[in-house]
């Protein structure tokens, strides 16, 4: 949620337009919105009430007729939106507010009909994006609301997939809980969020519940949930410490709520001494198959750990294809550089598929200076160790299906588009929004897949339509069973 301002010179007493908010200063005329943009489904939709400040009256107008202004009150705009039943595509307007010379635009969206076989969901009021269950149940997020004393609080939010309803579990002040990203949901209904006040892990319930994630003592920082298994019994994720009492991040698995530290690979990706650590980012359904990355300096190597036959966790790095020592004099000093070819990746907590065939990843080629490294999508095959790369395309890897169907990005620094790739046979099958009218039958907007259940239900980012321009999630998953 953001406050906007604009301001403008104060015109004629003859020219102003009354109004029903009070006139603040003589000299200014302002209005202010709490939020900009509001996202309706195709039908049945509830009002929505805008948040007005103004400095003196103010006047809405809407710039389409499907959006309707139901109400003006001194504090807002009550808005709502006919039904959009004959259109699969999303259609947007806007709604001026005015007052005098100063005027803010209210952006409104409505998802077209995609009522079928599948649900196309935008929920933008989640500002710092949704996270999906490993199969497709539930889906979490947060919504921040700004209060009177100019504090926040955190809206705590569960979609179920089933039904189609909305559940507010959790009104949760920053006070107690800086409550913001969510790292992930559990089928059964638990959703795990950062906690910036203690720079830690909380796990939120269905019915309200608010617990810390607990880590081993000797990691004081506490521990971070970055993902779950399709039973909800497995957590994955890092635990931290103070750099001087040894390596700060560990991969750590949890089981029934007990933290685990998991091994690591002697030297970190550059074969240099471990100094930050290691994080684990995601897993299998069923916990078999984890993955991670190197966190010291620019290394990001992906790491993965498998289970062998007496169910103990093997680690290692995932293609690192050539390891070279070059030496540099920097400042009269003779020091080691290290380059390396290999798979990489950062924080991304979905790259895995259901099963843990396919783990996506960026391949990377360092060559000289930073600026110098190529980028491009891969993928290991878990079963085989085999990579399979597209060094044609500029983007990486971001998600795969059991069957192996890959989805990448168009680009790696800001990416806001992708692609889909037939990984076994290392060909390119076209733009994602071609292959999901293909295989859903329905329009989305433009954007890259970061995860697909096992139900079909899929998950992907990108760009909010709005004046601000921010990642967003967009979810396509089974319609709720009408009544």
């Amino acid at each position: 949620m953001r406050s906007v301002y604009k301001l403008a010179a104060l015109l004629p007493a003859s020219l102003m337009l009354l109004a029903g908010c009070a006139k603040i200063d003589e000299d200014i005329q302002f209005v202010r919105l709490e939020e900009t943009t509001y996202s309706f489904q195709y039908k049945d939709n509830e009002p929505q009430t805008v948040a007005i400040e103004a400095s003196g009256q103010w006047q809405a107008e809407a710039s389409v007729s499907w959006i309707e202004i139901v109400e003006q009150t001194a504090g807002g705009a009550v808005i709502n939106v006919q039904d959009n039943i004959d259109a699969t595509e999303m259609r947007g307007g806007k709604i001026i507010i005015t007052c005098g010379q100063a005027s803010e635009t209210v952006y409104v969206y409505q998802l077209g009909n995609t009522y079928n076989e599948w649900t196309y969901r935008y929920p933008i009021q989640f500002d710092l994006g949704a996270v999906v269950s490993p199969n497709g149940r539930y889906i979490a997020g947060r919504i921040p609301e700004l209060q009177e004393d100019n504090s926040y609080i955190s809206r705590v939010i569960f979609i179920d997939t089933e039904t189609g309803e909305w559940h507010e579990v959790a009104e949760i002040p920053n006070s107690l809980f800086a409550i913001e990203k969510p790292y992930a949901v559990t089928d059964q209904g638990q959703a795990f969020f950062l906690n910036t006040k203690g720079n830690d892990c909380v796990i939120i319930d269905l019915e309200g519940n608010i617990t810390k994630v607990q880590a081993p003592e000797e990691y004081k920082y506490g521990g971070h949930v970055q993902c779950v298994s399709a039973d909800g019994r497995l957590w994955g994720g890092y635990v931290s410490r103070p750099r001087s009492e040894g390596i700060q991040y560990m991969p750590a698995l949890w089981t029934d709520g007990v933290a685990e530290v998991l091994p690591i690979p002697e030297l970190n990706y550059h074969n240099q001494p471990h100094s930050t650590g290691i994080l684990l980012r995601g897993m299998s359904h069923d916990g078999s198959v984890l993955y991670g990355s190197t966190w010291d300096n620019n290394d990001f190597g992906m790491v993965y750990w498998k289970k062998d036959a007496s169910g103990k966790y093997q680690v290692d790095y995932v293609a690192r294809d050539r390891i070279e020592e070059f030496k540099t004099e920097v400042n009269g000093k003779l020091i080691t550089r290290v380059e390396v070819d290999g798979m990489t990746v950062q924080a991304q907590c979905t790259n895995i598929s259901p099963n843990g065939k396919y783990i996506a990843g960026i391949y990377r080629e360092e060559h000289g200076d930073v600026g110098n490294w190529v980028k491009y999508p891969g993928f290991l095959n878990t079963e085989t160790g085999e990579v399979t790369t597209f060094p044609t395309h500029d983007g990486g890897g971001v998600t795969a299906t059991d069957d192996g169907i890959g989805f990448i990005t168009n680009g790696t620094v800001i990416p806001t588009s992708g692609a889909v790739v037939d990984i076994d046979n290392g060909v390119m099958l076209g733009s994602v929004e071609d292959w999901v009218y293909e295989n859903y039958g329905i329009h989305v907007s433009f954007g890259y897949i970061t995860y697909v259940c096992p139900n079909g239900t899929l998950k992907a980012q990108s760009k909010d339509l709005g004046p601000i321009v921010r990642t967003v999630t967009w979810i396509v998953s089974p319609s709720p069973k009408e009544n």
